[in-house]
């Protein structure tokens, strides 16, 4: 569905999951003591960071999903023995799954291939493959992005370590931490109990979170099986996270191209003008909505690592909580207190009704507040980008009702580029 939603979205998932891979790597290479002299893979990483590996402890005794740099976390400050990464037979997992998605690159890469012919000699396009060209584009940088991803059909379960006779609980973990890494780190957990270790504020995710516990609300699961439980049993698969300086240029150029997908049907025939017309303010709009998107992305990413701390850093309370959304919270609340007090009444109840609506998160995460200033403009934005899609999914189908001959020629079915029509 999110594909539908915009391929854009999809590749922006999957080039912030590889990103977020390459640090784990890093962690790992810095320190191949802890890996017992196992090279630490992406694929390794990938598979971690999905919940491939769920650990297990006396106070959670049915275990809950931890990322790579939970895990770098627990190995170094030996709370856990690195995990046998053989065992888990991911290369065989990953195996068919990766012939599956080689048979599908190549099917894509003959469509594209049979498309520039068409162009080459000429020919007429229909909006239909313009829009089945745009999906190639995305669907070509997603999967590299996903090319070492392995597939998963139940987790692995680690245990904390064992000294002596007691074997060493989540709750002494966050003890360790409160004191010694992230001091005065709060007693209330949210996710798992471990999320403190590699949670970041990317204001991207969080957006994206909002809008998907507000589809969930309406009873329409646009993006996937919702989680109901405060304690996590799975990371979803549409995380956002930042990418670095070294993929962002690259990822800019992609997004670039892929906005300005639509706009090659500027000239293209429509059965009426109006629909021509249509197809290029939405075109316009597509591209706008994109560029703006990528734009925005970056400056989020630049000021998620600007906010975060070297691993092993002894950070504050308040750092700890994310500052600009604890700010937040604090303010609105000592701006709330103030204005109750002055009004009663219907208006009074309307307004806190409102107010509730900046944080919808099913366990009331602070992390998850969204100002009412940012959510009111974003869901217009995107309400209509939505719309926007939807067009040209209609318009793709609509326009075949009448389209130029030359859309029934054809080249070279089988050497494109070698004949002519």
């Amino acid at each position: 569905m999110i594909g539908l939603l915009g391929p854009d979205f999809l590749f922006g998932i999957a080039v912030g999951q590889l990103a977020n891979a390459g640090r784990s790597v890093k962690q790992f290479k810095a320190d191949p003591s802890l890996s017992h002299g196992l090279k630490w893979t992406y694929t390794h990483a990938l598979f971690v960071d999905m919940g491939g590996i769920h650990l297990k402890s006396p106070d959670f005794p049915q275990g809950f999903p931890i990322n790579a740099e939970q895990l770098y976390y627990l190995v170094k400050h030996d709370f856990a023995e690195f995990p046998d990464m053989n065992s888990m037979e991911i290369t065989e997992r990953n195996s068919v799954d990766t012939l599956s998605r080689v048979i599908t690159l190549l099917q894509a890469l003959f469509f594209f291939v049979t498309e520039m012919d068409r162009v080459k000699n000429g020919l007429p396009i229909t909006p239909l493959e313009l829009t089945a060209l745009s999906f190639t584009f995305a669907m070509f940088a997603t999967s590299i992005c996903w090319y070492l991803k392995p597939s998963i059909s139940y987790p692995r379960f680690i245990e904390t370590k064992t000294f002596g006779r007691d074997q060493l609980t989540i709750d002494a973990i966050r003890g360790f931490a409160a004191s010694r890494t992230h001091i005065g780190l709060s007693q209330r957990w949210y996710r798992t109990p471990l999320d403190f270790i590699s949670r970041r504020e990317f204001r991207i995710d969080t957006h994206w979170a909002y809008y998907k516990r507000l589809s969930e609300l309406l009873c329409v699961n646009l993006y996937g099986r919702p989680i109901k439980q405060d304690l996590w049993d799975r990371f979803p698969s549409d995380m956002w996270f930042p990418i670095g300086s070294t993929t962002l240029p690259l990822s800019l150029f992609l997004i670039t191209g892929f906005s300005a997908s639509f706009m090659f049907g500027w000239n293209f025939s429509f059965p009426t003008a109006t629909e021509q017309l249509t197809w290029r303010i939405f075109s316009v709009y597509h591209m706008a909505f994109s560029l703006y998107g990528g734009g925005y992305y970056s400056v989020e990413a630049w000021r998620s690592f600007k906010r975060t701390r070297p691993y092993g850093a002894t950070v504050t309370a308040i750092e700890v909580t994310y500052p600009e959304s604890q700010r937040l919270h604090i303010d609105d609340d000592d701006g709330r207190r103030s204005k109750d007090r002055k009004r009663d009444g219907l208006v009074g109840v309307w307004l806190a009704k409102i107010r509730s609506w900046r944080n919808i998160s099913p366990d009331n995460d602070p992390n998850m507040t969204v100002p009412l200033k940012v959510v009111a403009p974003t869901t217009i934005v995107c309400a209509l980008y939505v719309f926007c899609r939807g067009y040209f999914y209609i318009e793709d189908f609509v326009s075949l009702r009448e389209q130029p001959q030359g859309i029934y020629m054809t080249g070279n079915k089988f050497l494109p580029f070698v004949a002519t029509p």
